[in-house]
């Protein structure tokens, strides 16, 4: 694999959640639970979060700054944090920060040369520090693609609740 792509999975990754939540209210994305514990607004955020993360990794790495751990707790208490930390934003704010990290972080990716991969180990594939970013947002269509489902079931169970009150 090479930088272009690794930088169209990221890519095609986002174009396939943006699909997922197409067409569901602010509402829905606000309230709805998709796990036990998160609605699909904080979903939303902790992708936001991470993606922020990388460029913030990135961006240290361009200016041979060092980067340490990545993270410095679980990965459990570092996405409870961040998705804690965007919970009173509107959804709108959400959004914003999902694309402008995603944007961003897309821009920082492109102008590291091709030849490693930032962070390394090198290469631009599977072994790369940052691979997860190629599966990340994919990795969340399980729940949202359930969670259509579980709206589609409640629908079809209310039409024909009206249908047989009629």
């Amino acid at each position: 694999m090479d930088k272009a792509e690794f930088l169209e999975r990221i890519r095609g990754g986002r174009r396939k959640l943006n699909e997922a939540i197409s067409g569901l209210t602010e509402e829905q994305i606000a309230e709805d639970l998709v796990t036990p514990e998160w609605a699909l607004r904080d979903l939303l955020a902790h992708l936001a979060a991470w993606q922020g993360e990388a460029l913030r990794w990135v961006e240290q790495a361009a200016h041979s700054e060092e980067i340490g751990p990545l993270i410095n707790q679980s990965v459990d208490e570092w996405n409870a944090h961040r998705v804690a930390e965007r919970r009173h934003l509107p959804i709108i704010e959400v959004m914003q920060e999902l694309n402008e990290n995603h944007d961003h972080l897309l821009a920082a990716l492109d102008k590291w040369p091709a030849e490693s991969a930032p962070l390394g180990p090198g290469a631009w594939d599977e072994t790369a520090r940052l691979w997860w970013l190629t599966e990340h947002d994919e990795e969340h269509l399980p729940l949202i693609a359930d969670y259509r489902r579980r709206l589609a079931a409640s629908a079809a169970s209310a039409t024909d609740h009206e249908q047989t009150a009629r």
